[in-house]
């Protein structure tokens, strides 16, 4: 997987290279946030890198090139596993995107984020931990905590509800 530890990835245009090493962090990001698994994360940075030095066609910056191709590459990964259902409307998750990153990298976000995970209590820290970080399904998850599955539905839901409240607070705040 290209790095941004990567010294040189040998696009047509060399004054590129830098760029490119630049945007595999938000590459990544953006496509973690529209429900890539961490195990595909991989393969799909490569093949939008790739793509992007195949193809890019050199005008302006290339991470809005290299965002979009992502979107279409991982459109195509889902249509290809038949798993349609897991991002349900990808037009709102792009706009949320770009209201994320204001930044340009969304680390502001991610720094929100963080702190509030700090501050969930310790089950709802697990929980959150074995389904996103260990991309756990709910069974699997019951079983580990000792909840029933529809207590980890539950559990979930509330968490989700307030993280995105206080990410919302954190960021309201700055």
């Amino acid at each position: 997987m290209v790095s941004a530890t990567s010294p040189r990835l040998l696009h047509p245009d060399p004054s590129l290279d830098a760029a490119f090493v630049a945007a595999v962090r938000s590459v990544q990001r953006y496509l973690r946030f529209l429900g890539c698994r961490p195990a595909e994360l991989g393969d799909l940075v490569q093949e939008v890198m790739l793509a992007g030095l195949a193809r890019f066609p050199g005008t302006g910056p290339p991470v809005p090139w290299l965002l979009g191709t992502a979107r279409n590459l991982f459109r195509r990964h889902l249509r290809d596993r038949q798993r349609h259902a897991e991002v349900a409307d990808l037009a709102r998750l792009e706009r949320s995107w770009t209201e994320q990153a204001r930044d340009g990298t969304g680390d502001a976000v991610r720094d929100a984020l963080r702190a509030c995970l700090q501050e969930l209590p310790e089950r709802s820290r697990l929980v959150v931990e074995l389904r996103y970080g260990e991309d756990l399904e709910r069974p699997a998850i019951a079983a580990r905590t000792g909840l029933g599955e529809e207590g980890v539905k539950s559990l979930l839901v509330r968490t989700r509800t307030a993280l995105a409240d206080c990410v919302r607070r954190r960021m309201a705040r700055e």
